[in-house]
């Protein structure tokens, strides 16, 4: 099988821009943010690194493919005015419909392939706690954790004695 990126055709990329931003608020929600808020933050988010739905200098959104055929996404974005050659993953997906068959190791190592040959040295990347499968995907490819979050929800306020 041979895996490759290409650029998304402005179609698919207004699909996966729809998709990612819904995702991403849900994502949001699901880590502790009222709906509102991930609505507001995955809407800034997109604006920024997508003004008029292109992508800004250094957003780089590839389709993965294996043997022709287009199997997921990849975002990578250029590394920070303070940091430039740490690059990140933004998102990585693979269609549900071609998931469990290897295709995000393949594009995971193509990430870091096209991360260097566009000048990184090191690549970066969040994952949400409770993705397991990718967390798992990302240690076999030797990605440490480099920061941990931890929050806990309270319960509404009450009188202590």
């Amino acid at each position: 099988m041979t895996a490759s990126l290409r650029p998304l055709t402005p179609e698919e990329l207004a699909a996966w821009l729809a998709t990612s931003t819904l995702d991403y608020t849900d994502d949001l929600e699901v880590a502790g943010l009222s709906r509102a808020a991930a609505e507001r933050k995955a809407g800034e988010s997109t604006a920024r690194e997508f003004p008029g739905g292109l992508p800004a200098p250094g957003q780089h959104v590839y389709a993965v493919t294996v043997s022709g055929e287009h199997v997921g996404v990849l975002w990578l974005s250029a590394g920070p005015a303070d940091d430039p050659t740490n690059w990140w993953i933004l998102d990585i997906l693979i269609f549900e419909a071609f998931r469990g068959r290897g295709h995000g190791r393949r594009a995971m190592l193509l990430a870091e392939t096209e991360a260097a040959r566009l000048g990184a040295a090191k690549i970066t990347l969040n994952v949400f706690a409770r993705n397991a499968a990718a967390r798992a995907l990302y240690a076999s490819l030797a990605y440490e954790p480099t920061k941990i979050y931890l929050e806990k929800t309270l319960p509404l306020p009450r009188a202590v004695s």
